[in-house]
């Protein structure tokens, strides 16, 4: 019993002791917290009082004054302030262009001594625009090119001659677009309503034997496209397009019978296109097969009579036949058109490749036959190509390969390709491109046509001759 006690009394104490510290690290704790939440609280009115301080000139360094670091909202208001709200109106603005810098070489075979002689010349390109996007699903934008007013409906290149003389400015664009997303119903994924001189809407189940790339026509048009069927093998899309377009505007003299030479008829052209595009995914493919097949048809009013084909004394039948009266009818007469155009883009080992075929023949051509120099149907155009890669950034590459074949009556000469050979139609030859991404946005090309006339084959006093031209260019896009 008293062992216990003893026992007790000396173990009591030293756990009082052990007490006493623990409490005592305890408070002196609470005291360090306390001190850091002071600090803590001390710098945040410090970075508080800094944030809504007046801007101070830091300290120059060798005379030059060195800005202070600005915050988000520092510059955002600055910038009002300075724009007096125009900051808000450029908003979903989009600038864009290019430059193109062109050295180009011609070079005849089998034809006089006159037109055998080779050709150099240095071109160049530049265009520049603006689009805006504004309330109610409308888009606005205007795009500026080089070249020569009515001078060329298919090219905006200014050739580096003249003797250091300021070259032209152009309007290439002007456009206000439309695409109401209450029309986004059922199989309808876009409908668009667009005005003005606009991007060519019939590009895209087209080639170059109807429309150069850079042709803007002018007037009104109207595009949908739906989605008709969709599962996991298969994706069918169909579009359409519409367009009405003014080609060259005439006054009348109250009759046909009054009107004076060169009036007669306002031109115009009426165009329908529609086509299905369908993708299937096949297994095993990385990428899907994407395959488009379009009828279009062009009806262009009154475009080979009453001169309708001279614009300021310059005659654009390129190549459409114009014997029977010179400068003021073409030989076709008329000018309605129905193309066919079939593409078929697969990516084998990773590589975009794309083959097209292309038809369109001129239904309704009157050529009178048996007038000598004036070729009766010949009214068809087609064309077949491949082209290998795509070029979209750096290190990018792509090949292509065509071959065209473009009767004098079977398209309007106007508008189709202005590169092959040295006129629009009555040619048939190869067109060969190559072209690499030298940057994201600087890309290298190059071209090659060798385009013969057709109608050598039958006609006598045509020139069985050879074109060939060659181009080099480099395009800086931005």
């Amino acid at each position: 019993m008293w062992l216990a006690v003893i026992v007790l009394t000396a173990f009591v104490p030293s756990v009082f002791a052990e007490d006493t510290d623990l409490l005592e690290k305890i408070n002196q704790l609470q005291k360090q917290m306390t001190q850091m939440q002071s600090t803590i609280g001390q710098q945040n009115d410090k970075i508080r009082q800094l944030e809504n301080r007046p801007p101070q000139a830091a300290p120059s360094v060798a005379g030059t004054e060195i800005p202070p670091p600005m915050s988000d909202y520092e510059f955002n208001e600055r910038l009002n302030n300075s724009l007096g709200g125009a900051n808000k109106w450029l908003k979903d603005l989009k600038f864009f262009g290019d430059v193109r810098l062109r050295y180009e070489a011609f070079d005849y075979h089998n034809g006089t001594l006159a037109e055998t002689d080779p050709r150099n010349r240095f071109r160049y390109r530049l265009r520049f625009g603006f689009e805006k996007k504004f309330p109610y699903d409308l888009t606005a934008g205007f795009a500026l090119a080089s070249g020569v007013p009515y001078a060329d409906p298919t090219s905006t290149n200014e050739t580096m001659d003249g003797l250091f003389t300021f070259k032209p400015i152009t309007i290439e664009r002007v456009y206000g677009i439309y695409n109401p997303s209450w029309a986004k119903i059922g199989p309808i994924e876009n409908l668009e309503i667009g005005a003005g001189k606009v991007v060519n809407p019939f590009e895209r189940a087209s080639s170059e034997i109807v429309w150069d790339r850079d042709v803007r026509p002018e007037g009104a048009y109207e595009k949908v496209e739906m989605k008709l069927f969709k599962n996991d093998t298969v994706d069918l899309g169909f579009f359409a397009t519409a367009g009405q377009f003014i080609l060259d505007e005439d006054a009348k003299l109250g009759n046909a019978a009054s009107a004076v030479s060169g009036s007669g008829g306002d031109s115009q052209l009426w165009a329908l296109q529609g086509g299905f595009n369908p993708v299937f995914y096949i297994p095993g493919l990385e990428r899907p097969v994407d395959f488009t097949s379009a009828v279009s048809y062009y009806s262009f009013l009154n475009y080979a009579d009453y001169s309708n084909f001279v614009v300021a004394g310059t005659s654009f039948a390129r190549g459409n036949s114009n014997n029977i009266a010179p400068g003021t009818q073409l030989d076709a007469q008329d000018f309605e058109i129905v193309e066919i155009y079939h593409e078929l883009a697969i990516y084998p080992f990773g590589v975009p490749t794309r083959f097209f075929f292309d038809f369109a023949r001129n239904v309704d051509e009157h050529v009178p036959k048996g007038i000598k120099g004036t070729p009766a149907n010949r009214a068809d155009a087609w064309a077949l190509g491949a082209k290998l890669g795509g070029i979209a950034k750096k290190g990018d590459w792509e090949i292509a390969y065509q071959y065209r074949y473009i009767e004098p009556n079977a398209v309007v000469g106007a508008f189709n390709d202005s590169d092959f050979g040295d006129g629009h139609t009555d040619k048939r030859g190869s067109m060969i491109k190559m072209g690499y991404g030298l940057t994201d946005s600087l890309t290298l090309n190059t071209a090659m046509y060798f385009v013969n006339n057709i109608m050598a084959e039958t006609s006598t006093g045509v020139l069985d001759q050879e074109q060939r031209r060659f181009q080099v260019d480099l395009v800086w896009k931005f």
